[in-house]
């Protein structure tokens, strides 16, 4: 049997690529990536190897962990789409933009989701 975590990574992959893929048809493909990522970021963050999941579940009601995932998705976004501006406007575009807009984007959900839940990272 799939372990719980990993069907979440496999949910917050998906979506995330479904996402950013159905939107890079009409728009600049840095920007759908810093959507789809904030789409799939709910799903990612809690699959963090660093996280006490027990402790994490046992503690927060679903409703917490629904915003503990909004938070990370809003963060996500805004740093994601930031960082795509940033590229673009310097003249960066395809991969170097996308690359960019993942590290940013990732980066941005993953510290908003340890900073209001680190008393659950080990």
């Amino acid at each position: 049997m799939v372990s719980r975590q990993t069907l979440e990574f496999v949910v917050g992959v998906v979506v995330a690529g479904v996402v950013a893929g159905t939107l890079s048809l009409s728009m600049s493909a840095p920007y759908a990536l810093a959507i789809g990522l904030a789409a799939g970021t709910p799903s990612l963050v809690r699959t963090s190897l660093r996280i006490d999941r027990a402790a994490y579940d046992a503690a927060k009601t679903s409703t917490a962990q629904v915003v503990d995932g909004a938070i990370a998705a809003v963060a996500a976004l805004a740093v994601g789409l930031a960082g795509g501006y940033l590229a673009v406007s310097n003249g960066y575009s395809g991969s170097i933009a996308a690359a960019v807009v993942a590290a940013l984007g990732v980066f941005g959900g993953q510290v908003a989701f340890y900073v209001r839940n680190s008393d659950y990272i080990e």
